[in-house]
């Protein structure tokens, strides 16, 4: 079984996909109080470090994959005053690349918003890209949408997967069209889910949504655009669809169109704002899983 440890964990969506994949979560690095505490109702016997600025290596069990959904507020196209990876939040994926350099952990999972392919006039993903190979990791990035894990939810996110000296990670990239997880279902009825959506989008009546600097319009009622949060002169991607700018979150509404829980509030649907979705991370552990299984059986072989 392969063990993971997880940095930036937030509310565990990494690791919830990844423990469906069959996989073991040993450690977790998050400094948000309230995620904390879910995490450590999920996973109870799972050691926590707060702050991965005051993480040492050698307190970091022994763990063949290592993911980080680093903070992404200096990357975000809806950040009006991004600094890319020289601002102090996002710039923490050197930090983590730092604990990797001394580590090395076969494999690595990253996730950002896809505000990283153009911050920085495009240099930021060529840094990230650059960072990871010159520490000995080998692989590629995928854009994978909340859409293609059968969620009504248009979220779009950016995820890196890499295999340390391997070419392991390639095999995963040459079947990236798809999430291959999907139900059986599912992927007899994908044709005819894609046209639906496009209809929706055609004959659905225009709904008020959140913009910078003020609200727009969206047609695409069946699926609901990106969860959107606005805090001071930042306005991140988490808020719920039909609310707009500075109107008080109305549960009972939102609840009623689109089946959000009664409990839901702002700090929560921040959280969830800044969740990995747990289906794409199981879809990446399990195709994981796949070509560590092949290599050993042509290790054997040999």
């Amino acid at each position: 079984m392969l063990r993971v440890a997880s940095f930036f964990a937030g509310i565990g969506g990494f690791d919830l996909g990844f423990e469906r994949a069959e996989m073991q979560v040993v450690f977790q690095c998050e400094i948000d109080p309230f995620c904390q505490q879910i995490l450590k109702r999920h996973w109870p016997s799972v050691p926590i470090h707060e702050d991965i600025t005051t993480l040492i290596p050698t307190t970091i069990p022994a763990a063949d994959l290592w993911c980080a959904g680093w903070p992404c507020q200096d990357l975000s196209n809806a950040n009006t005053d991004r600094k890319g990876l020289t601002g102090e939040r996002s710039g923490l994926f050197y930090k983590f690349m730092e604990l990797v350099a001394e580590v090395h952990p076969t494999w690595l999972v990253l996730e950002n918003v896809p505000g990283l392919l153009s911050a920085e006039q495009g240099t930021a993903l060529e840094a990230v890209i650059d960072t990871l190979e010159a520490h000995g990791y080998l692989g590629g990035w995928v854009s994978c949408n909340a859409v293609h894990t059968g969620i009504p939810h248009d979220r779009d996110r950016i995820f890196f997967i890499a295999s340390f000296r391997s070419k392991r990670a390639y095999r995963i990239f040459t079947d990236s069209s798809e999430l291959s997880g999907d139900s059986t279902a599912r992927k007899s009825s994908r044709t005819q889910a894609g046209s639906s959506v496009c209809e929706s989008t055609i004959r659905d009546t225009p709904l008020v949504v959140q913009r910078r600097g003020g609200f727009g319009y969206t047609l695409a009622k069946s699926i609901c655009p990106t969860l959107r949060a606005q805090t001071g002169g930042h306005q991140g991607g988490h808020s719920d669809r039909p609310i707009l700018c500075g109107e008080k979150l109305d549960v009972d509404r939102v609840g009623k169109a689109d089946g959000v829980s009664p409990r839901m509030d702002g700090r929560r649907g921040r959280l969830l704002g800044n969740a990995v979705i747990p289906a794409i991370a199981e879809w990446i552990g399990r195709k994981i899983i796949e070509i560590e299984t092949l290599a050993q059986k042509e290790s054997s072989i040999v």
